[in-house]
């Protein structure tokens, strides 16, 4: 079977500076008219917007260099507030989640239904949450807003190769522009990676997971430098961010119980999700590190050398010569 390309990469001899713009404003765009669509389709609109606003922070960190830090770190800080303002929706989907999760794998060796009263006031939450942000419209405005302003400042970004050396804004074509961020983003994740297995603290699996997420959609925008082996890194990515996910939904969950008894007043029964979430979340822990292991197991020097000779590779010469010999 042949493994899908990507949506979020660069087209094939597409110029850098032109393909981040056509991304970020696509998503930007993909994340705002969700919202138009309907009660129906809110719960999609805020998973749409948390995605396309994570697809752009990955971005910006990929290109650190070319904007400097004091415009990475208002953009960073927009998109971040922008995907807060409907947070408690996701957290919420996600408990319940977790819930299906539990009883999917553990169901078999309860009691009928023993799960079945804390799932129900965990979906009863989640209406009761995606109906207080849904029908709040100074948060949609304020999501929709946010985007569109980003999108008009986005639409901005000079794309001419010489923007950068006669304006002092710009994004090269080169692979200079993205190497220091994808060798940060790398280091970053190794070095979390470590730091989570050395102190088996929840936040920190978490820090870890949201830099596999950057990296993935770092992957995905650069597959076309060599699609074989990158669309590979890009799927072990997202296996380790679905594990990591679960996992921190989980650590999620047992905090939520014990902070709000009234959605699992038996303590019999909290002790018992508590007990079957720690078991997953140590299962999902030992996955994670046997692919994290693999993918983190180059130093960054060794992993941006090889991207750059990869790159270099992808010049139009290059590519009609092997589309040549392989016609």
């Amino acid at each position: 079977m042949v493994t899908p390309l990507p949506e979020f990469r660069l087209g094939d001899l597409e110029s850098l500076p032109a393909g981040l713009k056509r991304l970020t404003l696509h998503e930007m765009e993909v994340a705002a008219s969700g919202f138009f669509d309907g009660e129906e389709a809110f719960g999609g609109a805020v998973h749409e917007a948390r995605r396309s606003t994570k697809r752009i922070r990955a971005v910006l960190r990929l290109i650190r260099g070319e904007l400097g830090d004091r415009i990475f770190s208002f953009e960073d800080r927009w998109m971040r507030d922008t995907a807060r303002l409907v947070s408690p929706v996701r957290e919420s989907v996600a408990l319940v989640e977790s819930m299906d999760l539990l009883d999917r794998i553990y169901g078999h060796l309860l009691a009928a239904g023993a799960l079945d009263e804390t799932r129900y006031r965990l979906d009863h939450r989640r209406e009761r949450v995606e109906t207080r942000v849904m029908e709040d419209p100074e948060i949609v405005v304020a999501v929709v807003e946010k985007l569109e302003k980003a999108h008009g400042r986005y639409s901005n970004w000079p794309v001419d190769d010489s923007a950068r050396s006669i304006y002092g804004v710009g994004i090269r074509d080169e692979f200079a522009a993205v190497g220091p961020g994808l060798a940060e983003t790398y280091a970053r994740g190794r070095g979390q990676m470590v730091d989570a297995y050395k102190n088996v603290d929840a936040a920190k699996f978490h820090e870890w997971r949201k830099s596999v997420k950057y990296l993935r959609h770092q992957m995905e925008l650069l597959t076309p430098i060599w699609p074989e082996v990158v669309v590979g890194m890009a799927i072990s990515l997202e296996r380790v961010g679905e594990l990591l996910g679960q996992d921190h939904d989980l650590a999620m969950l047992i905090d939520r119980l014990d902070a709000d008894t009234n959605l699992c007043p038996d303590p019999v029964e909290r002790s018992l999700i508590r007990a079957l979430a720690n078991q997953r979340r140590a299962d999902l822990q030992m996955a994670a590190r046997i692919l994290g292991r693999r993918i983190f197991a180059e130093e960054p020097e060794s992993l941006t050398g090889r991207f750059d000779a990869y790159w270099e590779a992808r010049e139009p010469e290059s590519l009609a010569a092997l589309t040549r010999v392989m016609l």
